[in-house]
């Protein structure tokens, strides 16, 4: 996730710092929504990291967290947007999205090549309605940014985003009905070569926590964000 996501972050950071540590600390967190642009940046010093599960394993592989260290935090569907003030199309049902994406112009979504991503989950719900290859010359992929523009400008009819990162100039149709939606996953992790501090362990922790849970699903993050109570509760008893 981007930008909404990150406030989501340093939020709880500030709340942790300041409710929960005895004594001031800096954590330094990396937070991104594209796991190429985190891989990237790890190299750099960071305490603490979010990423979605894919890269997370990745790294864990590679020796780059502390062991015992990750914690599920949440997961982020996919919702269908056009452009804002346009007609809004009834997309609740498999058969009613299917008309939706048959009748329109044109589509858009990030690369489907891309695991655990908006753009892999909408490639299998189109592929689990029977029309990936009839809606092939009107489909587009690009990055979020790109995409959301395009839609928000009338250029292209539908766009395939996480409910969590909506952009400016569209409006929200609705999520991917229950047969078809994909969840992405996101944790977050101590970093190996961060710092030692108990600051850093006690954030990732209470990232996870239960006081934790209204901030991942305040309001406006309702159709969004999912707590995973369960995957949450399991790694903090490896934690504590």
């Amino acid at each position: 996730m981007r930008s909404s996501f990150r406030t989501i972050v340093v939020s709880t950071l500030t709340l942790i710092l300041s409710s929960t540590l005895a004594s001031a600390a800096e954590v330094r967190v990396l937070s991104v929504g594209s796991t190429q642009i985190a891989a990237k940046a790890i190299e750099k010093t960071f305490d603490a990291v979010i990423l979605s599960v894919p890269a997370m394993d990745s790294h864990d592989e590679a020796g780059d967290l502390a062991p015992m260290s990750r914690v599920a935090l949440a997961r982020v569907g996919v919702a269908v947007v056009v452009k804002e003030g346009g007609f809004v199309p009834d997309i609740s049902t498999p058969e009613k999205l299917k008309a939706t994406v048959l009748a329109a112009r044109s589509l858009i979504y990030t690369d489907p090549a891309t695991p655990n991503t908006s753009g892999a989950i909408t490639g299998a719900a189109l592929a689990k309605l029977g029309i990936l290859d009839e809606i092939k010359g009107k489909t587009r992929h690009a990055a979020l940014t790109v995409g959301g523009e395009l839609v928000a400008k009338g250029e292209v009819e539908l766009g395939f985003f996480n409910l969590s990162e909506i952009p400016k100039g569209v409006t929200v149709a609705g999520a991917l009905p229950g047969p078809l939606q994909g969840y992405t996953v996101y944790e977050a992790a101590v970093l190996s070569k961060g710092s030692t501090d108990q600051a850093a362990t006690a954030f990732v922790k209470y990232l996870a926590s239960a006081p934790a849970a209204a901030h991942w699903e305040a309001p406006s993050w309702a159709r969004a964000i999912s707590f995973d109570t369960a995957l949450t509760s399991s790694t903090r008893d490896q934690l504590q």
